[in-house]
Order: C-alpha cells, then structure tokens, then sequence
C-alpha cells in the first residue's frame, strides 16, 4: 500500500471509470499468523473466505486521487448458521499515516441501523502489509439463513487509509459478496457477481486487459458464533397449600442458563395478577417472588424463564388458598356480638374482665 503504487492503481480507476473501486497491494504483502484473541463462549467458526489474491483488496478511507479524493466504504455481505454472532477477522492492513479508527459495522441492511459498532485503533492494524485482525462485540442474535453485511469505512482525513484483502479470480464464497461505496455509504455497488460485466474490476485487475470470463469479488474476512441454548426448566418451590389474605412466597432454585446468559423472570400468579419481566438475574442465582391470593380456590402458578437472547421456559406449580379460619372464625364473633350487645356484659363477667 505505499503511496507510490496506489496512486499509479487510481490512476487506472481515473482511466476505466468509477462504477466500483479495487485496488492492488504492494507486492510485499503478507498474511500474519492466525492469532487467537478473546473470544465468545463456546463460539466457533462460521462463515469465511480467507483466500487472498495476490496483491487484491478495497480500499476504506479517503483515496488519494489528485484534486478528487474519494471516501470509500467497503462491505461483505454473508449468511450465518450460527444463532448468535460473536466476532470476526479481517484480513486488513493500513497506510503508514494512517492515524484514525477502523469502524466495523454489522448491518441487516447496507444502508440500515447498526445492529453492533466498534472501533479498531491503528495500533492494531498491520502498517504496510495485511494481517487477520480480531474484531470482538458485544454477542448479537442474528437469524440464520438470513443475508447481513459487514461494513467497514473509516473517518475521511487526507491520508487516512486502510486496505481489506480480497479475492477476486474465483466464486470464493457463495453466501455473499464485497460490495463498495464510494459516496459514504449512501449508495453501494456490486460488481461481485457471475453475471457482472467485465467492466472495472477486470481492468484494474489485469491492469487495463479486458478478460472474457466471469468474476467476482469477496473479501477475506471470518465470522464466529455460537447456537443459543434455552434456560434450564426451573422448578418452582414453595407452599402448595396456603390461606386467603396471607402472603406466600415461591423460589426458582438455582435458575440456570446453560450459556451462562442472563436472565428475567415472568411470574402469573393464577388469579389474573403477573408481574412484569424482572432481571437480569445471573445465571444460577435463586430467584424468588411473594404472592397474596385474595379469594379461596385453586390456582396455577406459571413462570417464564427467558435469557438475554429471547429463549423461553415455563413452569407451573398448583396451589390451593383454603379460606382463612381463624380470620373467618374472628369475623362470625364478631358480628354475634353486634347482634347481641346484651351479651357482652356476660362475657365480660365470665372472662373476669
């Protein structure tokens, strides 16, 4: 990526047109070790495409064409089959004047909302040459067999650039493909298909040779993930047998994520009352809950077990609510008493009162 060959590569994009732009690395370019960053729980590998043509790969940032810079934005499109996404490498390296952050984004849509956004710091970047990079985010739930893309661009300073390796001689992946925005991300082409016309991409490439077969274009990146498995179905400990008008109080014991997510709780109480959704609570902590039946009966207590990424589980646990007779019983002598005034004095004698 040294400033003298990319500018002879613009100069190629400046000839052939600006539908799409790919750029050529430096012919000493090299891939680093795999290393092993901190990662997810339990998560593994999901989707790739780690094969890197020699000296290909978009650009992200600010490209340097004389009086006309660009600010590019790059994206790779893929389908997971894993519930959960948990982080992924790129195979990426900068400029050495590079000095502000890689931002990744993850995206159900190359224009929409950002599901998950991080920074990478230059630091963490290879200078000159390109290297897998590990880029962790908070875990989201994404729906397998579903497109989304990963999204990278840069802030837009003269000099500011980084390079995302690419593969662009063969079908590398077939769930997705790069796509390139060159107006900050407000509209993104794809010339990444089989059915693409040898336009730009095949010029750049062979450095203005037409070719007659198809190409297209992936960049080198990793996805990890992890299935979502439900909480453990909770037990509901507590009176079976209670009295109207006197609280009762039940426990979950020891609720339990198999992930070690969190979790809230949901409890019906049988008698038209529930609470809300309470949490989050760690997995493996006891979570219990008081309760006041106002009517004699029998009820269903249900609760709803759910973990941060929306599995749920549900318990029951019936319970009778007698009438209360001592209270009852209070009550009838009492009002014997309102009827009969005349006995009061009675009892107040009998009782030495």
């Amino acid at each position: 990526m040294k400033k003298i060959l990319l500018l002879l590569v613009v100069g190629f994009l400046v000839l052939n047109g600006l539908e799409a732009v790919a750029l050529n690395a430096n012919n000493n370019s090299q891939l680093l070790v795999y290393k092993t960053g901190t990662a997810s729980l339990s998560d593994e590998l999901d989707q790739s495409q780690a094969v890197m043509t020699t000296d290909a790969f978009l650009p992200v940032g600010q490209v340097p064409v004389p009086e006309n810079p660009i600010n590019v934005q790059a994206a790779q499109s893929f389908i997971p089959t894993k519930e959960i996404l948990t982080r992924v490498e790129l195979l990426i390296g900068k400029n050495s004047t590079a000095t502000h952050p890689y931002v990744l984004a993850i995206r159900e849509e190359l224009n929409g909302s950002d599901l998950t956004l991080t920074n990478t710091e230059p630091a963490q970047v290879p200078t000159e040459e390109f290297g897998w990079v590990e880029i962790d985010f908070d875990d989201i739930m994404v729906t397998t067999s579903q497109t989304y893309y990963i999204v990278s661009y840069t802030d837009n300073i003269t000099d500011n650039f980084y390079g995302w390796g690419a593969n662009n001689i063969s079908t590398s992946y077939p769930h997705g493909c790069a796509w390139i925005s060159i107006d900050d991300g407000s509209t993104w082409s794809n010339k990444s298909t089989l059915s693409s016309s040898n336009s730009v991409e095949t010029r750049v490439n062979l450095g203005g040779q037409a070719r007659d077969d198809p190409i297209t274009w992936d960049t080198c990146f990793k996805t990890y993930g992890r299935d979502n498995s439900p909480p453990e179905t909770p037990t509901i400990d507590g009176p079976t047998k209670g009295k109207v008008g006197v609280e009762h109080t039940y426990c979950i014991i020891n609720a339990t994520d198999p992930d070690g997510d969190e979790l809230w709780v949901f409890w019906d109480w049988g008698d038209g009352t529930n609470s809300s959704w309470l949490g989050p609570y760690i997995s493996g902590e006891d979570i219990c809950a008081s309760h006041t039946w106002d009517e004699k009966g029998d009820y269903i207590i249900q609760v709803k077990l759910r973990d941060e990424y929306g599995a749920i589980v549900t318990a029951s646990l019936e319970v009778t609510m007698p009438r209360n007779r001592i209270f009852n019983l209070t009550l009838l002598f009492l009002r014997f008493f309102e009827q009969h005034p005349q006995m009061f004095p009675i009892l107040r004698c009998v009782l030495g009162l």
